[in-house]
């Protein structure tokens, strides 16, 4: 009876195991299908990185061709000799609104005319304008104010006179 069960017993534990061997070879050979296809997208993502590669190499020699480094020296000098004629440019517009703003804190003051109060303001106005319009280091444009708030106005500041942007 126990040589029965063995035996039984034997035969069950065969198919289990062949059953299980099949199944594994079976999984093992979709997951090689699957890993191939994986392989393969590598490989094509390999091959769009070395067309990129080309390309680039390509551009970069086209632009050595066409685009020196004493073509980027004399730009770097012109950008330099342009900064320092923006930088002139406003002050002069800075030194001009203060001369101005002078100006109409003295006729307000006297109260002398009241055309002239207005061409001073106006031109304080475009003055303003311009220099909020021209650098990204000009004050915010402040509202007008009367002489008697002068004093308490905030300050003009002028651009450093040898700094580069």
């Amino acid at each position: 009876m126990n040589d029965k069960f063995e035996f039984l017993g034997g035969g069950i534990m065969n198919i289990v195991l062949g059953a299980l061997i099949l199944w594994v070879g079976q999984t093992t050979f979709q997951h090689a299908g699957m890993l191939a296809s994986v392989d393969e997208k590598f490989f094509a993502v390999d091959q769009q990185f070395a067309d990129a590669e080309k390309n680039t190499e390509s551009l970069r020699r086209w632009l050595e061709k066409k685009f020196s480094t004493e073509d980027a020296d004399k730009l770097v000098e012109q950008l330099r000799r342009l900064d320092t004629v923006l930088t002139r440019v406003e002050r002069r517009l800075t030194d001009r609104l203060t001369e101005v703003e002078v100006k109409l804190s003295a006729v307000e003051t006297r109260d002398l005319d009241g055309q002239h109060l207005a061409t001073l303001q106006m031109e304080v106005a475009q003055l303003r304008s311009v220099l909020s319009g021209s650098s990204p280091y000009a004050a915010p444009e402040p509202s007008y104010q009367p002489a008697a708030n002068v004093a308490q106005q905030m300050p003009v500041y002028l651009p450093p006179v040898n700094t580069r942007r």
